[in-house]
């Protein structure tokens, strides 16, 4: 069978025609995957500069002025101390400081603050003051060097009487060290004493309020 010259001229440009519907096929499918691969890429977005942080420094420690000092005592304390017996500054308590508040305080362990209330040893009388109570609620102090407490018992009549006993821990005191509160007096020249919620007995000779 012969194919005449128009038909061959016909499916010519039918051939023609689907392959160029085929390209335009091709093309849109590439360019879609195109745009594809571009959305997939994220953004570049530069990173925000970090904020730095400073840290405070530290100003330093606090000077504890109630702080108990006494031989092997170190610190800035210490020092205070040093500078107010006018002696070498160095931070520990060794013989030389000791040596200077025993002969300008009269005794061997003290804080800044009772520095300040502590009569020197050459204000010291050699003849004794009149003796004088204490107010109720008012705090003690020794009034001489090894001052002792002793334990107080609670009667059923809620009277206190001394055991004559010595508390294990803290029973001497020195000149000018915080003993208690003053609670009454007792018959026999004794104070009792309120010292942390715990009462004892204390010779009323040996003790002043404060």
């Amino acid at each position: 069978m012969k194919v005449k010259n128009e038909d061959k001229v016909l499916i010519g440009v039918g051939l023609v025609a689907v392959g160029g519907i085929g390209y335009m096929y091709w093309r849109k499918k590439q360019r879609e995957k195109n745009d594809t691969l571009l959305n997939a890429v994220p953004e570049f977005t530069p990173d925000a500069p970090k904020k730095e942080t400073t840290s405070v420094p530290n100003t330093g420690a606090v000077l504890s002025k109630n702080k108990m000092l006494g031989r092997g005592s170190k610190g800035i304390e210490v020092r205070e101390l040093q500078r107010l017996l006018g002696i070498e500054i160095d931070g520990d308590f060794g013989t030389k400081t000791l040596t200077a508040l025993q002969s300008r305080k009269g005794v061997s362990k003290i804080s800044i603050n009772a520095y300040s209330k502590t009569v020197s040893k050459s204000a010291i009388k050699e003849t004794p003051t009149a003796l004088v109570t204490p107010r109720v609620g008012q705090k003690v102090m020794a009034n001489q060097n090894d001052v002792s407490v002793f334990n107080a018992k609670k009667t059923a009549g809620g009277s206190y009487f001394n055991t004559g006993t010595k508390p294990f821990i803290g029973s001497s005191f020195d000149y000018g060290e915080h003993i208690g509160v003053f609670v009454g007096s007792k018959v026999g020249g004794q104070y009792l004493i309120n010292r942390d919620g715990v009462y004892y007995f204390v010779n009323a000779s040996a003790v002043k309020g404060y």
